[in-house]
């Protein structure tokens, strides 16, 4: 981790340097700092995505909205993305409130929202009572100008045409615009997504003696058409009324050809084959009052329904023939309810009270199969067929004291009550029924001390409650590891209680910023595979090493800890002549401990990273009309561990590379190059003849991905 290291040394030494002005305005809040239209101009923006890839320390955010990433510290699971609205999330926000939607989130409207209908965007730092949600770090807020009477549209087409492979377009139009007192965005993508990843295994006895290779070409194509629209309604009173909605309907498919061969006998070969069909739909909405006495009076609500096919075979291929060896099918629908109110008011002059409550209802119905292909025909072994209902019910309240123009502090408390239901149906045998009632209280303190308008210090007490991914209720298969998981219903969620501190310094005249974090998390019942393995009988005699049945499956372990620092900074290169060159950098060093189940252990999660860094570098030569850069994932190896294997990853770096330019008027022309080096990584898999506890070694695997070469190429414009 030298690279890294060096180069946030380097960053924190000339941060200190004076740099141009570049001019950013100045608020009477100390915490905010705002960036009029006319800061923008010069960049010829065409969208709110333009505008804000300008803003210092805001594309890390951008990022961190496309990836889906949860900040440093967490324990994020990846893939499932949280039920409700609750008082926590978006970074980024439209005149102080989230967008009411999930699928249609604010990620994907910033590309659709035209810079003509922006009147500035606000960098609000730590905790502020004016907001629809909490958040201790940056939080984006733009305001939007209004009663102008304007319409435009955007188009961008293109594709990414991957190394050696196919070129897939991408196709997107967007038309917003204001009328009096309505605001509009209409908008349509057409999406081709191609991905190839090529693995080689190479088998070896405990011994290091090579006795096999292994390898698949999996080539992924991903197809989705996006249509959604937003429409808000500003009354001449002060009410405000918004609506959105999306529908998508998509495709993907996985061919993946693969060949196994132990030394000195002939390659076998095999196919692997997925294909999903999905669609989905959402509509949200909010509505906003203020009444004279009472305070502001808000309400979102939302409905949407997520509906997936998929079926995966494993076939024999013997020279033109292909003979199924076993199949995999699932059908799978989620949906969701949500409507949320709170009240805020003034109770004294330098005080903010919000009062208000959630309910959340949730359905969660999948059914899986695995069956086996004999005597020409499939034959079931697993059939779990999993129905799940979530009724959540959240109370809150939550108080900001101005204590004074340098101090804010922000409480709240929320009551979380929620039952779960669930009924599964096996392959033979009664229905199994499972209800649970829980109830938690989730405090939260953020406190924000200016020393002045650059120097700022925040700290946060916080308890959470994850929400269950109902994906563990059900069997499912894993390709990369061909292992069939079963599901287990009677997870519980996982409880922390999470501590921050943080100091930010902000240079002069926009120059940049830099701020170090502490957190430390406090974790119970914390969620990852756990050992179900019987070790004695109905008798309570010891089962025989032989006889034994391991099985693990996804459940909760007791305790388990995790604390860091994350540095994060920003930096104009005015100092060498490079005035609008912006320079960032963020490193998250994190320790994180759990005893794994299966050996008894002290170790790290599974697949957390101690070290995660990452740089992004964007020059805007605007005489030119031209802008580029470059972006880099650096990461320390991670590891898993199973109940009979344990995995090493060397993680490869990432890097990325992009180039914009003014063609022909005011369209754009964008380059973007991925997995320049290319993309690859190594994971080196100890397996055990059964149980890890017995300490049998039977060989050890190694695994390369590589990712092939990506570039993109898009012309942008507006009419």
């Amino acid at each position: 981790m030298f690279k890294p290291l060096l180069t946030t040394a380097l960053f924190w030494s000339v941060a200190i340097i004076p740099c141009a002005s570049f001019g950013q305005s100045s608020s009477d809040d100390q915490s905010v700092v705002t960036y009029d239209k006319e800061y923008f101009t010069k960049y010829e923006p065409v969208t709110l995505l333009d505008m804000l890839q300008r803003v210092p320390g805001v594309q890390a955010i951008l990022d961190s909205n496309r990836s889906g990433g949860n900040g440093g510290g967490g324990t994020g699971r990846g893939g499932q993305q949280e039920r409700g609205f609750g008082s926590g999330g978006d970074q980024i926000l439209i005149n102080n409130r989230r967008l009411s939607g999930k699928a249609n989130n604010i990620s994907d409207t910033l590309q659709r929202i035209s810079a003509l209908q922006v009147q500035r965007v606000e960098i609000i730092r730590g905790a502020s009572g004016d907001l629809d949600v909490q958040s201790q770090g940056l939080v984006v807020n733009v305001i939007m100008d209004e009663g102008a009477s304007t319409s435009s549209t955007f188009w961008k087409v293109g594709g990414r045409y991957s190394d050696t492979y196919v070129f897939s377009p991408d196709i997107l139009i967007s038309h917003n615009g204001s009328k009096g007192n309505f605001d509009y965005i209409l908008g349509l993508e057409a999406n081709q997504n191609q991905h190839i990843e090529h693995r080689l295994d190479e088998v070896f006895t405990p011994a290091g003696v090579k006795t096999g290779d292994a390898g698949r070409n999996a080539d992924n194509i991903n197809k989705y058409l996006r249509f959604n629209g937003n429409i808000t309604y500003n009354a001449d009173n002060g009410d405000e009324f918004r609506l959105n909605g999306q529908f998508e309907p998509g495709k993907y498919r996985k061919r993946e050809p693969r060949f196994s061969q132990d030394i000195g006998q002939s390659r076998e070969f095999q196919n692997w084959d997925e294909d999903r069909t999905s669609i989905k739909w959402e509509i949200g909405g909010d509505y906003t009052k203020k009444f004279e006495t009472l305070g502001t009076w808000k309400t979102l609500f939302i409905a949407n329904r997520d509906r997936a096919d998929k079926t995966e075979i494993l076939s024999d291929a013997t020279g033109t023939a292909e003979v199924p060896n076993f199949r995999n099918t699932e059908y799978r629908v989620k949906k969701e309810k949500i409507i949320r109110t709170s009240l805020t008011r003034g109770i004294f002059s330098d005080q903010l009270l919000e009062v208000g409550g959630e309910l959340a209802i949730n359905n969660f119905d999948k059914l899986f199969t695995n069956a086996d292909y004999v005597s020409n025909a499939y034959s079931i072994n697993v059939n779990d067929d999993v129905k799940v209902k979530e009724n959540r019910y959240e109370v809150f309240a939550n108080h900001t004291y101005n204590i004074s123009p340098k101090m804010v502090l922000q409480s709240s408390l929320t009551g979380e009550f929620s039952k779960i239901s669930s009924v599964t149906v096996p392959l033979t045998g009664a229905n199994i029924e499972r209800s649970r009632n829980f109830s938690f209280l989730k405090p939260r303190i953020d406190f924000r001390y200016d020393f002045d308008d650059r120097n700022q210090l925040r700290a946060s007490v916080e308890k959470k409650v994850s929400q269950l991914d109902f994906q563990n209720f059900v069997a499912t298969y894993d390709a990369n590891n061909d292992k069939l998981r079963l599901g287990n219903t009677g997870i519980v969620p996982e409880k922390s209680w999470n501590y921050t501190i943080a100091y930010e310094h902000r240079l002069p005249d926009d120059a940049g910023a830099i701020q170090i974090e502490f957190f430390y998390r406090d974790l119970k019942d914390y969620i990852e595979l756990v050992d179900f393995t019987e070790f004695f009988d109905a008798n309570g005699d010891p089962i025989a090493r032989a006889d034994l049945d391991p099985i693990s499956v996804s459940g909760n372990i007791p305790t388990a800890e995790a604390y860091g620092i994350k540095t994060t900074g920003s930096l104009r290169l005015g100092f060498i002549g490079l005035p609008e060159a912006v320079f960032s950098i963020d490193h998250t060093w994190e320790d994180t401990d759990v005893i794994d189940q299966f050996s008894g252990f002290h170790r790290p999660f599974k697949w957390k990273n101690a070290h995660l860094f990452t740089f992004n570098y964007r020059h805007d030569v605007t005489d030119w009309g031209l802008s580029y850069g470059v972006k880099g994932t650096i990461k320390s190896d991670s590891g898993r561990h199973e109940i009979d294997q344990v995995a090493n990853t060397y993680n490869g770096d990432l890097y990325e590379a992009f180039a914009e330019v003014r063609v022909l008027g005011d369209m754009k022309l964008i380059f973007k190059f991925e997995h320049i080096t290319p993309l690859k990584y190594t994971t080196t898999i100890d397996i055990y003849n059964d149980h890890i506890r017995f300490n049998d070694l039977d060989r050890y695997e190694v695994r390369e991905w590589k990712y092939v070469k990506e570039y993109s190429v898009y012309l942008q414009g507006t009419f």
